[in-house]
């Protein structure tokens, strides 16, 4: 659906993004995540064609983002969604109107049946069909994003674009959004792309992740790859550290994943091995319903070898701190 290949763009002499690759496959729900200033907005506005790029290529659909001429690129414009932080909406219009923005835009009849239809099965997928005359100071922070997040449907696009989305509102109702987008993502088949610096977004709806610092792309992969066994980059992102750990035997942090029962391993090697240790700390996620972890214990050096055989035998991630 979305290929990016080698990016870089430059803002005079500073560089913005440097040798961005990644894969955005139809129907994925792709989190690109990074401090602020990483980066990530400029590269979402690369992918719609709001700004050009120096080197790489950007491919979405099969064409190429660059090479397309003005006419060809509103059309693929059309074909892309896009929700922004601040919602966006005019103050002097209804939800009706603000919804239908885009339809003027592009010359059709705001009022005609087939418009009129598709507005009120937007308002019903978002939950506000009682609120299509409001105005937007009528409306809370959560419902200003379900209009804003309607108006970027009203064309039937392809491809939903999220920048920073859920930065302004606050978690009950973040929550709440990023059940709407999963619920957008499983009804309409749209692909999503969310830029974010809030890790609860990555983990809640994303199935890809890629990681930018400094404008480059340090990992790409699964959320539960990427943050339950992260990298020194990833951990300095989250804040992970692991303080207070016995300054005596090894130290080794185990990874669960989905397909693994943390309790059931740990058990077992105790009582196969015949060995003691202690659990000195532990942590668990939630990936979109998956609950996934890691484990950190303390054996004595003489038990390393068994432990290490016995984790790689049953194909638990692993490593000495």
């Amino acid at each position: 659906m979305i290929s990016i290949r080698n990016v870089s763009k430059n803002f005079g002499s500073l560089k913005v993004l440097e040798d961005i690759s990644m894969e955005i496959g139809q129907g994925d729900i792709f989190g690109i995540i990074g401090q602020s200033g990483a980066g990530k907005s400029t590269l979402l506005r690369c992918i719609n064609g709001l700004e050009g790029y120096d080197q790489g290529s950007i491919e979405v659909d099969g064409k190429e983002i660059s090479s397309l001429s003005k006419k060809e690129l509103r059309a693929t414009q059309k074909e892309m969604g896009m929700i922004f932080q601040n919602f966006n909406l005019l103050d002097r219009l209804d939800v009706y109107d603000n919804i239908a923005l885009p339809l003027q835009f592009w010359k059709q009849k705001k009022n005609s049946p087939e418009n009129k239809a598709r507005i009120g099965e937007l308002l019903e997928l978002v939950g506000l069909e009682d609120k299509v005359h409001s105005y937007p100071r009528q409306l809370s922070g959560g419902q200003k994003q379900r209009v804003a997040i309607a108006r970027a449907l009203v064309l039937d696009p392809k491809i939903l674009l999220c920048d920073e989305a859920t930065s302004a509102l606050d978690p009950r109702i973040t929550k709440d959004i990023l059940s709407l987008l999963l619920k957008i993502n499983r009804e309409l088949k749209l692909t999503i792309v969310v830029v974010t610096h809030q890790m609860e977004v990555v983990k809640q709806i994303c199935n890809q992740v890629a990681f930018i610092k400094d404008g480059r792309s340090m990992a790409v992969g699964k959320p539960e790859e990427l943050f339950v066994a992260p990298n020194e980059e990833i951990q300095a992102f989250v804040g992970e550290s692991i303080e207070c750990l016995p300054k005596t035997g090894r130290n080794i942090k185990l990874f669960f994943n989905s397909t693994e029962s943390e309790d059931g391993v740990i058990t077992k090697m105790a009582r196969e091995l015949d060995t003691d240790f202690s659990i000195c700390q532990g942590k668990l996620e939630d990936f979109r319903g998956n609950i996934l972890g890691s484990l950190v214990i303390n054996i004595e050096p003489k038990d390393e070898e068994s432990v290490l055989a016995f984790l790689k035998a049953h194909h638990v991630l692993w490593e000495v701190l």
